[in-house]
């Protein structure tokens, strides 16, 4: 089978289109809160933090599990010690926010309509428009989780997963 020149550049172009728009759409990097020495940060005692944590080797990041991140993005209510944990997430229609949702196995527009619903009995589903608002989330709500496309290392944030 021969390729005449204007098959063969199309064929390059696609495979650039596409291998360009794969690469924009990066796997979700998971992200925690750090516990630092605050006051409120210092009430989570680490005995109780969870024993299957997050695959980062920095010790100052929360430990939670896969189980952990469905619980709450599903609206089940998950303690750090004695706090409650908080996930952060964009809309759905948001490339980052699917791939990183439905690596759980869940539905963004199930989240965002169960976040709505919840925010009336103070849910800790926060809802964010950008990896901006995404990361200043995680640093306001102790602890907390959210999702971000590149690696973010800063007092309050560490990626976990």
């Amino acid at each position: 089978m021969k390729f005449t020149h204007t098959q063969l550049a199309r064929c390059l172009s696609t495979w650039v289109l596409v291998t360009c728009a794969t690469s924009v759409w990066a796997d979700p990097i998971w992200h925690c809160s750090r516990t630092g020495h605050t006051e409120a940060q210092s009430a989570v005692d680490t005995s109780e933090q969870f024993s299957l944590a997050s695959m980062s080797s920095a010790p100052d990041v929360i430990g939670v599990s896969i189980r952990d991140l469905i619980d709450i993005y599903s609206g089940v209510p998950v303690r750090v010690g004695d706090l409650p944990l908080s996930a952060c997430f964009m809309p759905g229609r948001d490339p980052l926010s699917l791939a990183a949702l439905q690596s759980l196995g869940l539905q963004p527009p199930a989240i965002q309509a169960l976040a709505r619903k919840s925010s009336l009995v103070q849910s800790n589903l926060h809802l964010v428009t950008d990896e901006q608002q995404m990361h200043a989330c995680i640093s306001r709500h102790f602890p907390a989780v959210g999702y971000l496309s590149k690696p973010v290392d800063t007092d309050k944030v560490l990626p976990c997963f």
